[in-house]
């Protein structure tokens, strides 16, 4: 690489000594800056710059932005084929594409250079998931209804890593949020100050709803049930969400809350047609119960946390008591949902007018407007629907005492302020993730001093010293070595790299003991340590954070799905099934440690029975464990692997529709490790021509006609064919267009010249490429434990670590494991 950057800066220099001076040779030199002299220069000088543009000055030694913005425009005018204009000379395709080339490798080589952190980990803060976990495990909390993060400013991303030091700002706003987000946390862990007392409340009759429903539930039976219609992300909800309004509060405390419901599941034999209702009536219903926040004071619609808490299968035309203990924070209510039902139950009032209109008293036959079709179709009609007519709420049951963020705060049940130095130095020993200076603990006690004489309690101080040690540089920032010298992590460094790699979030007891002790200095315990926690419950924050940043999971329902054309992806809820189904397979190949190779080759996944029937091999998962994930093995060639999962297929289309440029863009970057330069800005979007004048590929091809063009498309395009036989969400098809006129060709050539004809192929031409794609992994995950991107003068280090699983066909958690023993992982 700098044999090749020198030759390109050579070439440079020699160039821009041209015309004031550029050399008479130097096109000959060089074909791209010989280039530029003969087709750019004349008409972008300094003295009279053609469109605001001058080239004259162009200096190729510089890295600076300004530099890059020059070389990417002329990159994209050239691709365009915009410049040079159409009265001057124009060169020939071979002069082109030779430019073109030579300009995007000085471009990647100065944006590697610039953004380089010369093989080091910056300096960085915690990221949003970072602290939010960090907070939870340091004050002993549960997060799944509490989020202090909500207001923090969205993380920058790099190459979709959150994790990135160099991309991870902090300004005087998210200061601000620290601050409060801190007293939040310390208000809400130490909140309970007596044991709670267990109490019940029962609701039956009165059950007012929500506006829209009140009157025709009022007519139909005078708010005796309540009763859920649609399923919980519908746009527009009609009783997606039951709640009971006279439990306006929600419970008093945090803790776990017996609910017993009384309930049964009607009209799964509606006369209703599949264009009145839409519902899979196949399927048994399944009632859930997500949390509502009743300080927000909307119950009836989607919050922005709600969190599935249980489900249950609720049986056909008999009243069941059903039983469920979950977690409730604070002014949190249990919300009732119809998981599985009905999409655009707005809609079916005028639907069975419309169409099942004698199925209805004449006496509501003549009605008009949204208002009386639906007073007359709850009352009369048969919609499909879970009915509760009771609900018991009890707890908090089974509850600690002292709480277990009391424990670990106070030390017992109270505050006793002669231990307030002892206290103070431990928390802040566990929040540092290291032994606080004495200066740090002098500094933290002296707020506490202040506040008590400033007419505070001594609880009160405490609890601001605890919010000030959460709001200090120590706890927000991973710990830098200990000289600024040094090459290589102290132990607490290490054990803080470790633990946020495998954890995302705090050492835990064990592993700081060790840092304590010195005892992080050899590869074995190292190992040990890496096996250890990826076999605890807490690597499954890595798995997700993993996932979310190597293969842009967290972008999923960025670009949501047409409402109408998959129904399916809303009714069933199939976002976050679709992301659990990618965790569960590289957790599945952890715990085994299995090949990462099994990412491209595997016949099997792990789904629920909403994902099966997605699939189309429902009978694999039985209807009384609809909720549970299962072990399935595809029949289908066309399924296995990353590339047969509706995860990766959802994210890698636009929502509406799926294009082969952007999914063959997302497997350049994400499988094979060889991503393309980003387009030119003016290139126009191709959208799929429903008429079925041409395809897609029909579409592409001419659009690659230009040498231009082409260099990067004969790249993108084949290995997005391929996978055109899924739709926006991972169904399978044959055709673009519902009437069959657009048959889908998924065969393509690679540029090499190999051929496959569908995506079961395609995977064998990849895995054919093996090394590529373990790199590739290999990168990400390097990536996701120094909080860096992997820069070229990593390359040794990137083989040496493959080098050590390479026999035994790249086992993933040894590879995990030999990324952690490595001198890479272990240094700066």
């Amino acid at each position: 690489m700098l044999k090749v950057w020198s030759m390109l800066i050579s070439s440079a220099l020699l160039f821009a000594m041209a015309c004031g001076g550029w050399p008479a040779n130097a096109k000959a030199a060089d074909p791209a800056f010989g280039f530029l002299a003969n087709y750019c220069i004349e008409c972008h000088t300094v003295d009279d710059p053609g469109g605001q543009r001058e080239f004259e000055t162009l200096d190729f030694a510089n890295t600076n932005l300004d530099t890059q913005i020059k070389i990417q425009e002329i990159v994209d005018q050239l691709t365009l084929g915009s410049m040079p204009p159409v009265d001057a000379d124009q060169p020939s395709d071979s002069e082109r594409v030779a430019a073109i080339e030579q300009l995007t490798r000085v471009l990647e080589s100065m944006r590697e250079k610039s953004s380089s952190t010369g093989g080091q980990s910056v300096l960085r803060r915690l990221s949003r998931r970072e602290y939010r976990n960090t907070v939870g495990d340091l004050l002993a909390i549960d997060m799944t209804m509490f989020d202090p993060t909500t207001e923090f400013p969205t993380d920058n991303l790099s190459q979709h890593f959150d994790n990135i030091g160099d991309t991870l700002v902090t300004s005087g706003h998210l200061l601000e949020k620290y601050l409060m987000a801190a007293d939040r946390c310390v208000e809400k862990a130490l909140a309970v100050n007596q044991r709670p007392q267990t109490k019940e409340w029962v609701y039956k009759d009165n059950f007012v709803q929500q506006p829209e429903l009140n009157r025709a539930h009022k007519l139909a039976f005078n708010y005796k049930h309540l009763v859920l219609y649609d399923h919980p992300l519908n746009d527009k909800p009609e009783g997606a969400y039951g709640h009971l309004h006279q439990f306006a509060d929600g419970v008093p405390v945090d803790g776990v809350y017996e609910i017993k419901v009384l309930s049964q599941a009607l009209h799964r034999d509606t006369p209703y047609n599949k264009r009145t209702i839409f519902i899979d009536l196949d399927e048994p219903f399944r009632m859930g119960i997500r949390p509502g926040d009743t300080s927000l004071g909307d119950m009836v619609h989607t919050q922005p946390i709600q969190p599935k808490l249980a489900e249950t299968v609720i049986a056909d035309n008999e009243l069941k008591w059903y039983t469920f203990n979950i977690p409730l924070d604070r002014g949190f209510a249990p919300r009732f949902t119809f998981e599985n039902g009905q999409h655009d139950v707005r809609g079916s009032y005028s639907r069975v007018f419309r169409n099942h209109v004698n199925t209805l008293p004449a006496i509501v036959r003549g009605g008009r407007g949204i208002v009386e079709f639906r007073n007359a179709v709850i009352k009369h009609g048969q919609l499909p629907q879970i009915r509760i007519d009771e609900v018991r709420i009890r707890g908090p049951v089974n509850v600690d005492w002292p709480t277990r963020s009391q424990q670990r705060l106070l030390g017992g049940t109270s505050f006793d302020p002669k231990q307030a130095s002892e206290l103070i130095q431990k928390f802040a020993s566990r929040a540092y993730r290291r032994p606080p200076t004495t200066e740090e603990v002098a500094g933290l006690v002296g707020i506490y001093e202040s506040r008590v004489a400033g007419g505070h309690t001594p609880f009160q101080a405490y609890k601001d010293t605890l919010k000030a040690a959460m709001c200090s540089p120590a706890f927000l920032y991973l710990s830098p070595p200990p000289l600024a010298e040094a090459t290589a992590l102290s132990q607490h460094g290490l054990a803080e790299r470790l633990s946020y790699f495998l954890t995302s979030s705090m050492p835990d007891d064990r592993l700081r003991s060790l840092a304590d002790k010195g005892k992080l200095d050899d590869r074995q315990t190292l190992h040990a340590e890496t096996m250890r926690l990826l076999g605890s419950k807490s690597s499954d924050a890595f798995v997700a954070d993993f996932l979310d940043s190597w293969l842009n999971l967290r972008a999923l329902g960025s670009m949501p799905p047409d409402p109408k054309a998959s129904r399916e992806y809303y009714a069933a809820g199939l976002e976050p099934e679709m992301k659990q189904e990618t965790r569960l397979f590289l957790r599945d190949l952890i715990d085994r440690n299995a090949s990462a190779l099994l990412f491209l080759s595997a016949d099997y996944s792990f789904v629920n029975r909403d994902l099966a029937k997605l699939y189309g091999i429902e009978d694999q998962v039985p209807v009384d464990a609809a909720a549970n994930f299962h072990r399935v093995v595809f029949r289908d060639p066309r399924r296995g692997g990353l590339l047969g999962q509706a995860s990766v297929l959802t994210v890698s289309a636009n929502g509406i529709e799926t294009s082969p440029v952007v999914r063959g863009v997302w497997l350049l970057e994400n499988v094979v490790g060889t991503p393309t330069p980003p387009p030119p800005d003016d290139v126009p979007t191709l959208d799929p021509d429903v008429r079925g004048a041409k395809s897609i590929r029909d579409q592409l091809v001419r659009h690659s006609e230009s040498a231009a063009c082409n260099l990067c498309h004969r790249k993108i395009d084949p290995l997005g064919f391929a996978l055109e036989g899924f739709d926006p969400i991972g169904r399978v098809r044959q055709h673009y267009d519902a009437r069959g006129k657009q048959k889908i060709d998924t065969s393509g050539v690679l540029p090499g010249g190999d051929t496959f004809s569908g995506p079961a192929e395609l995977r064998q031409r990849l895995l054919e490429r093996k090394e590529f794609f373990v790199r590739t992994v290999t990168n990400r995950l390097i990536s996701h434990a120094l909080g860096r991107r992997i820069e070229s003068s990593d390359r040794a280090a990137v083989d040496g670590i493959i080098g050590q699983v390479q026999e035994d066909d790249y086992p993933m958690a040894d590879l995990i494991a030999a990324i952690v023993t490595s001198d890479l992982f272990q240094r700066r």
